[in-house]
């Protein structure tokens, strides 16, 4: 089988939900090998390609036809490739991906089309500019809908995703799973005794007495971090223990928010590998954004992976499935209904993180990802 992905640069996000994936796949079937297909940019293509390859040496890095708009011209060398000849399935992550099995599957060339859904594609390229390219954003309604309807299989991440289909595109089928964004190999691991995360909150520049609210990602639109500045003002104005560690590369020393709380404050900007160390130094993750489709049909990998290092989630209403679980399992606060922020106890922070071990990694989801599969 080929796991086939277009334009997504290799990140953190990258590694846990294509290539974790990927080798997933591989431990639980033996039939035939997932072998991932990557076009890329050709911007830095040959050191992003050596990142792909380093984790997944046997894939097929290739150079993307440059413009998003041009994605069809990418058909040909795909369906040109070899390894085509004894794969009778493609996984295709995103609706350009799927789109382009989808024509290969028209020419014979392959029998099933597995359409994996990361998201609302036309809300999120019209909502947050994604792709600055108003032929695209025309063509996306379309491409869209004509893949939920004639893929073989479908992963979505959230059931609000499919509920989200069914109202805009009148989805009715009954060969979708739910599988939501799952924690990467690095957050899979036994929860430190009380002394180690002591250790790791000293390490990262706290003391004892201090409670650490941690912001971990990028400063993408969707991320809303205006809205996150003002929750974290009220926060902070509240306590002034309350301590924020800032695992962003997008710190802007001038905000007025910065100016007034910089003692309060410990940034950083890692590699995937470093950023769990940090997170166990914390308390509580921040999931605060605005309301709007691409948020409401998420499923961000940092819910795991902050549940997972013990966290209480700050969650903003309607966020994909995870503001309910949050209400379900009472792990954390929903943003801006008095959000009063207290010390953890380790009884609390272990409970967490037994709830990711429960609920968000991979092999929870054999049987989903077994009926993709076949």
């Amino acid at each position: 089988m080929i796991y086939l992905t277009y334009n997504d640069q290799p990140s953190g996000i990258y590694f846990s939900q294509v290539i974790d994936v990927i080798k997933y796949l591989n431990t639980i079937q033996s039939k035939e090998k997932v072998r991932l297909i990557a076009f890329i940019s050709i911007r830095q293509f040959f050191k992003n390609r050596n990142q792909i390859k380093e984790r997944l040496p046997d894939s097929i890095v290739l150079p993307m036809a440059p413009g998003a708009k041009r994605w069809k011209w990418n058909i040909f060398p795909l369906g040109m490739l070899k390894t085509l000849n004894s794969s009778e399935t493609i996984m295709a992550r995103g609706p350009f991906a799927a789109a382009m099995a989808l024509s290969l599957k028209q020419k014979g060339k392959i029998k099933r089309v597995v359409f994996d859904a990361r998201g609302a594609y036309k809300a999120e390229l019209n909502e947050y500019n994604v792709v600055d390219d108003e032929i695209l954003k025309n063509q996306i309604t379309n491409i869209e809908q004509d893949v939920l309807r004639r893929c073989d299989a479908i992963l979505a991440v959230s059931h609000a995703l499919v509920d989200y289909w069914k109202t805009e595109y009148k989805f009715i089928s009954d060969k979708h799973v739910v599988i939501p964004c799952t924690l990467s190999n690095d957050f899979i691991f036994d929860f430190p005794k009380p002394n180690e995360l002591l250790l790791h909150k000293r390490e990262a520049g706290f003391n004892e007495k201090d409670i650490v609210v941690v912001y971990s990602g990028s400063a993408a639109g969707w991320q809303s971090f205006s809205l996150v500045e003002k929750l974290l003002t009220q926060i902070m104005d509240s306590n002034s223990r309350i301590k924020l560690l800032w695992l962003t590369s997008d710190f802007n020393r001038n905000s007025d928010f910065v100016r007034k709380f910089k003692d309060r404050i410990v940034t950083n900007w890692l590699k995937p590998a470093d950023v769990r160390k940090y997170l166990l130094a914390a308390d509580y993750g921040i999931l605060y954004r605005e309301e709007s489709v691409t948020n409401r049909v998420a499923s961000p990998v940092k819910f795991a992976e902050y549940l997972s290092c013990g966290l209480n989630i700050l969650i903003s209403n309607k966020l994909g499935d995870f503001t309910e679980f949050v209400k379900e399992h009472n792990c954390g606060l929903i943003a801006g209904e008095n959000t009063q922020i207290v010390e953890l106890t380790y009884e609390i922070k272990s409970r967490n993180h037994k709830l990711a071990m429960q609920h968000l990694v991979k092999e929870n989801y054999s049987e989903q990802y077994k009926s993709l599969l076949s």
